[in-house]
């Protein structure tokens, strides 16, 4: 976006809150995000829970000519949301969003979202859109759209994964998750965990998953998948960056065989996303920026952290759904 543009918009800034009082920070403080509210009664506040009354909030808040949202919830809230605004267009103009780290791992936020408790940043937002966008900036992320074919719904998103990444998901949501360890800490154990796993070929932890791949419609290629990813955020949990394409495209696409070479000298390399001699595609490693990739893939995958089945014999194809502004604090 130009600067004279963004520049107008920070100064007529409408905000709308979005709370999920279930998302991880928020049920485990539900008076914080409340104080907020009751201190500025005169910014609507919906209540959601689940898609439909995502829809439900952001068909009222359009209603108001609400330009921004602020959304209270962890990445599965913000998948619905932009679900709803790339797939029925409730705004007549695509509204800015500002993401609180409100969840319980927060990966879309500690990246293109408001740092901080998210009564605090929430609080520091309104204050700041007062002062005409005062210490406001913008960044602009693309939008992962996901088509699993066979007439279903598109899905939206800003991060994909299969393979281990999901069977990973899975493990954190069961067995870490109810332990206590959340936030950023939750994902980097069960990456510790799988990572070890992967070095010794432990396949009860690390399940390979059979894959066809056609990059920006290249001919397909088939292998045993140890790890996919697909995103369009610059950085995940703990700062890490696992993807090393060259290419101008907005989709960073990462993939290591169900069994690659020299896994553990690899591994760093991989997580910085800063390629060393072990990270070829003859050891197991391919990393591209892409515009358009068509999956064969009968094994879950996540969105954003939340889990949905392949359509069976369909590809699922995952393109540009286009860009959105998210709000930053200076």
């Amino acid at each position: 976006m130009q600067a004279g543009g963004a520049a107008s918009l920070l100064s007529s800034l409408r905000i709308g809150i979005l709370h999920n009082p279930g998302s991880g920070t928020n049920l485990r403080s539900p008076s914080a995000m409340h104080r907020v509210f009751g201190d500025h009664p005169e910014i609507p506040h919906r209540d959601v829970k689940d898609p439909e009354s995502v829809a439900q909030a952001l068909g009222e808040l359009a209603a108001q000519e609400v330009n921004t949202l602020a959304i209270s919830g962890g990445d599965g809230t913000v998948r619905a949301v932009l679900d709803v605004l790339l797939a029925r267009k409730p705004f007549q103009r695509q509204p800015l969003l500002a993401v609180l780290r409100a969840g319980t791992t927060n990966m879309i936020a500690g990246d293109a979202g408001l740092h901080g408790r998210p009564d605090a940043a929430l609080a520091c937002l309104i204050e700041r859109a007062a002062r005409g966008g005062e210490d406001l900036g913008l960044v602009q992320r693309h939008i992962l759209r996901i088509d699993p074919g066979a007439g279903q719904t598109p899905i939206y998103g800003m991060f994909f994964g299969a393979a281990m990444i999901s069977q990973g998901v899975e493990y954190c949501k069961n067995k870490v998750h109810s332990v206590g360890l959340r936030g950023e800490i939750g994902p980097g154990v069960t990456l510790l965990r799988f990572a070890v796993a992967m070095a010794r070929g432990d396949r009860d932890i690390v399940r390979p998953v059979p894959v066809s791949v056609s990059i920006d419609g290249a001919a397909p290629t088939t292998n045993d998948c140890g790890i996919m990813l697909v995103t369009t955020l610059e950085r995940l949990f703990l700062g890490l960056r696992p993807f090393w394409g060259e290419e101008d495209t907005p989709l960073h696409f990462s993939f290591a065989r169900a069994q690659p070479r020299c896994w553990l000298r690899a591994l760093p390399g991989i997580l910085r996303g800063r390629p060393n001699r072990f990270m070829t595609p003859a050891n197991g490693y391919v990393s591209h920026n892409v515009r358009r990739l068509q999956l064969g893939l009968d094994s879950p995958f996540i969105v954003d952290g939340e889990f949905f089945s392949s359509v069976p014999g369909s590809p699922l194809v995952l393109t540009d759904g286009g860009a959105m502004d998210f709000l930053c604090l200076r």
